[in-house]
């Protein structure tokens, strides 16, 4: 698994304070809640708490789940609030119902196999009101592996320099999966450190999206295309 959330989790926090615009991302969830009158949401993979900060800054009766600590130390240090619990998305349990699920960052993409995106689609079943709001995003195969490509990314935050090296190959194991070999090159104060990372990702095609929702209860609602990735809007009915 990845170290980015656990070893890596601040630079992780820095860097992509600069690869996201979560204000951009808050208002495209905003909307969508707003027009379907949901005020109680789980967040799952709300990371280091972007997101979090504007959900509970603009009234929403929020909860955030993470597989990392290490994330959820830095969210509820920059949120200064403990509205978050650690958990596996593949094992959601809750006392509680919610107004809205959603599952931020495309985080569904570390979910390689076919148990796991069933398991994770009947908790957030479950722990949905009737007629509850179920919104992810995931990588769209067909795009992904179309557009196959290395790339590199750099970063400065405050004094610190971020570089990301990142070479793909695709695995196949488990669907349309692919491995994520990243170097990570840090330099601060005159000091380097380097970091090599390895995880497996995977994306979807839309039909089989529609099949997992279809077994676990959902009706799509609207698809929203984003080029390399697709958002869904589902409801349990």
């Amino acid at each position: 698994m990845t170290q980015l959330y656990s070893t890596l989790a601040e630079v992780y926090h820095e860097m992509y304070q600069h690869v996201f615009d979560y204000d951009v991302e808050f208002q495209f969830y905003n909307t969508i809640l707003k027009n379907n009158n949901c005020h109680k949401i789980l967040e799952i993979g709300c990371g280091s708490g972007m997101l979090a900060r504007r959900f509970l800054g603009n009234g929403y009766h929020y909860l955030g789940l993470d597989l990392y600590n290490e994330m959820l130390d830095i969210a509820r240090r920059e949120v200064g609030s403990d509205r978050f619990v650690q958990g596996d998305m593949r094992n959601l349990k809750f006392d509680t119902q919610f107004e809205a699920i959603l599952i931020t960052g495309r985080s569904l993409a570390y979910v390689i196999e076919n148990h796991g995106i069933t398991s994770n689609f009947e908790g957030v079943f479950n722990s949905l009101i009737n007629n509850g709001l179920f919104v992810f995003g995931v990588f769209d195969a067909k795009q992904i592996f179309d557009n196959f490509s290395d790339f590199e990314q750099n970063i400065e935050h405050g004094s610190k320099k971020i570089r990301r090296i990142s070479h793909l190959e695709k695995n196949l194991a488990t669907g349309w999966t692919w491995d994520w070999k990243a170097k990570y090159i840090i330099e601060q104060d005159g000091k380097v450190s380097e970091f090599d990372d390895l995880t497996t990702l995977r994306a979807f095609t839309r039909d089989e999206i529609e099949i997992f929702l279809k077994l676990a209860g959902f009706n799509i609602a609207e698809t929203i295309d984003e080029g390399k990735a697709f958002t869904v809007i589902a409801r349990k009915e």
